[in-house]
């Protein structure tokens, strides 16, 4: 919808080039912000105001007719949304303790599953009732509705805390779990975020047409929510995630190497593999519930890695570009993110081991 907001708005290409970053940068900076949050008001109630914010953000920039009212709105409703990220694995954490990867699954899927949701959805609303603010202004709604649960559990006492030493991002540092789970996390991102940027361009110019091209990038999601399913329902069963790992990233690697060598002879089959492959995100938000061994310290670990992995995933998409650029052609830019995945493939394998982050910082 961001055509008719610019022609509204008078968005310079600028600006609206900046709306379309502020995901990353919001993330990043409320990933580190959210655990001291957390610390000092609690975790229901940082919900909470995440999803206070989310609902007031997006609904203010439904009545403005400001480009930089828009764009700030725009942020605060993306730090609720960032704060919200940090807090999920901690929350898991916190109230289902023995059920960590089932919950992290369930909650993955239905992530996806609303994003293309609003997607899908946003135009034949705008088409229906007279434009982008009332089909932006009903997501508003949605965030209030998201707030009623966490007001009835402010009522409810919270689990009982488990002792142990505090943990924060500055003591987290010292803690080579925390920075593995970090550049997991980001170059994941990195990978994802690059695929939904590049994907369909790298197609069109292996011969695919625009439509099959929008096809094979629908894909990605849509395979990812399967994935994310299979994940609640096996993992719980599992000792160890590392064979599930090793599954999730020989796909990716068939994916990339296809992508490479062959880009127009198999389409879909390359979008399905890395489809599979983009199931290490919904693996990396389990490893953060997993690689701590309280609430607090599944708060701070999150917020540390999401806080740096999302400013390290907001240079996948760009430097592929550059990439691009600078050699007319895509074998580069596929191969530095093949490259990327045997790098991946390395961190799972470490982040993987039973550890905690508070038995190496103490």
């Amino acid at each position: 919808m961001l055509t008719e907001i610019r022609a509204d708005l008078a968005l310079t290409g600028t600006v609206a080039g900046l709306v379309t970053t502020l995901p990353l940068i919001c993330f990043g900076v409320c990933g580190l912000a959210a655990p001291p949050l957390a610390a000092r008001v609690g975790l229901r109630r940082s919900a909470l105001l995440a999803m206070l914010a989310v609902a007031a953000g997006l609904g203010v920039r439904v009545l403005t007719d400001s480009a930089a009212v828009f764009v700030a709105a725009t942020a605060f409703a993306l730090a609720g949304s960032g704060v919200a990220n940090v807090l999920c694995p901690a929350l898991v954490k916190l109230h289902f303790p023995n059920r960590i990867s089932l919950v992290i699954g369930v909650y993955s899927t239905l992530m996806q599953l609303s994003t293309a949701l609003a997607a899908g959805a946003s135009v034949p609303i705008a088409d229906a009732f007279g434009g982008w603010r009332a089909a932006l202004g009903m997501w508003a709604v949605m965030g209030l509705v998201a707030a009623l649960p966490w007001l009835g559990l402010l009522r409810e006492r919270a689990p009982v805390r488990q002792p142990g030493h505090a943990v924060s991002a500055r003591r987290l540092v010292r803690s080579r779990t925390a920075w593995l789970l970090t550049l997991f996390f980001g170059l994941q991102s990195a990978n994802g975020y690059a695929q939904l940027g590049w994907l369909p361009a790298i197609l069109r110019d292996a011969g695919i047409d625009q439509a099959d091209a929008g096809y094979a990038l629908a894909l990605l999601p849509g395979v990812g929510m399967v994935v994310s399913l299979l994940l609640a329902a096996v993992t719980a069963r599992l000792r160890s995630l590392r064979p599930l790992v090793v599954v999730i990233m020989s796909c990716y690697l068939a994916g990339y190497v296809g992508l490479l060598v062959a880009p127009g002879t198999a389409p879909v089959l390359w979008a399905v593999l890395l489809g599979i492959g983009n199931g290490v995100f919904p693996v990396a938000l389990i490893l953060i519930g997993l690689r701590a061994r309280t609430g607090q310290g599944s708060s701070a670990l999150s917020g540390f890695v999401q806080g740096i992995g999302y400013f390290v995933a907001a240079a996948g998409p760009f430097l592929i570009g550059v990439l691009h650029d600078a050699t007319g052609t895509w074998t580069i830019p596929v191969t530095v993110l093949l490259a990327s995945i045997l790098v991946l493939f390395a961190l799972g394998l470490g982040v993987t081991r039973i550890r905690y982050v508070e038995d190496e910082i103490t």
